[in-house]
């Protein structure tokens, strides 16, 4: 075990500003230290040593490993790309927005920061796969097409407001449609409190409706399905093809899958943004508090029903019925309300019921391993 007054951390400031480090992660920085029992973190220019160890964010994620930035204070050429990334169960698991520290003399994972948020789903396997981790605002892009969702996009804000992220809905290919304002009109009325702007990716004046949420220290999320602009939008903020583009299909207004992998990019402007391939699936799994916050009219209402257990089907007292019946509540509504949430509970238990399995696979393993090591200790 390193000595631990010895081990010294390296912190390139401004290459992390840089890279959406902001004043608040300083106390993020204080609660690792106390969980990393085998050093104690000192500034490498009070001590006059090159340090051990350097704090970094992941930039980008493969299959096969990851990538970090800044990678100066690496003394390999390049970090491993091995099975040491992927300690711990898949929630424990880096992924990209990650702040870690890095050993610097053998590129190894010794420890993630204190997230500040983190966006998961359900994948098409059923298991947890994590999608960005510590966002301030979550960029939930559709567009004037057939591929207008406002189903869809209840997915993408319940699983962003879980995360206590800010989101903003962001109405993309304007230019396709004479009046694309009657699609602004449907997320207005669907979404009053949710922020929206409506841009052509294209142009220009596209960056400078979003530079609000682009100064430093703030870190955007790309969220939508394919096809809706993401990767062009990227390239209208960054001023230069960094993300391949393709056309829709004009059948259905379909988009091919131009982001294969999720990275992370500077903008001019400070911040940076988190880009993903897009998702034509976004299973819902504990999300529990922000289905409340999306629906919390619906949440209203049921908390005036008479009995605590109502469920809504004509139960006497039943307020929700009620305001359905005099128009308050508008069914279609309250019908997408209802699916989200049992999804949500049936995802979650099953969840639930893989995590422990995991847990007891674990333990049978841990057992073997512990039982060959006493076997070979009595032959010895």
């Amino acid at each position: 075990m390193t000595d631990q007054f010895s081990l010294t951390l390296g912190i390139d400031l401004p290459a992390l500003q840089r890279l959406g480090w902001s004043d608040d992660l300083q106390d993020n920085l204080q609660a690792l230290y106390q969980n990393i029992a085998d050093f104690r973190a000192t500034e490498p220019s009070a001590t006059g040593k090159s340090p051990d160890a350097f704090v970094a964010r992941v930039i980008g994620v493969e299959r096969t490993g990851l990538t970090i930035a800044p990678e100066g204070l690496l003394e390999i050429d390049q970090v491993p790309l091995s099975g040491r990334w992927f300690r711990g169960d898949q929630e424990t698991r880096p992924t990209i927005g990650d702040w870690v520290v890095i050993d610097a003399h053998s590129g190894t994972l010794l420890d993630l920061l204190p997230r500040r948020s983190l966006i998961k789903r359900v994948n098409p396997l059923g298991a947890l796969q994590l999608i960005a981790a510590n966002v301030n605002t979550a960029l939930i892009v559709t567009s004037c097409n057939a591929d207008f969702s406002p189903e869809r996009l209840e997915r993408y804000l319940s699983v962003v407001m879980e995360a206590n992220i800010q989101p903003l809905l962001v109405l993309t290919k304007t230019d396709l449609i004479d009046n694309a304002s009657v699609y602004g009109d449907v997320l207005t009325e669907r979404f009053p409190d949710i922020p929206q702007v409506m841009l052509n990716a294209l142009e220009a004046s596209a960056v400078v409706s979003l530079e609000p949420w682009c100064a430093r220290g703030q870190t955007l999320a790309l969220l939508g399905s394919s096809g809706v602009g993401k990767s062009t939008l990227v390239n209208s903020l960054l001023g230069g093809e960094v993300q391949a583009t393709a056309a829709i299909r004009e059948e259905d207004g379909k988009g091919r899958h131009t982001t294969t992998n999720r990275s992370l990019h500077c903008l001019p402007q400070g911040g940076v943004i988190l880009d993903s391939p897009g998702m034509r699936e976004l299973q819902l799994a504990e999300v529990e508090e922000g289905l409340d916050q999306l629906f919390a009219d619906v949440q209203a209402l049921a908390a005036r029903c008479r009995f605590n257990d109502c469920a809504h089907t004509g139960e006497p007292g039943c307020a929700i019925t009620a305001a359905l019946q005099a128009g308050e509540l508008d069914q279609e509504r309250f019908n997408s309300y209802l699916a989200l949430k049992a999804e949500e509970i049936r995802n979650r238990e099953s969840l639930a019921a893989r995590r422990s399995r995991d847990r007891a696979f674990g333990k049978k393993v841990r057992s073997a391993v512990r039982a060959k090591r006493a076997d070979l200790d009595a032959d010895e």
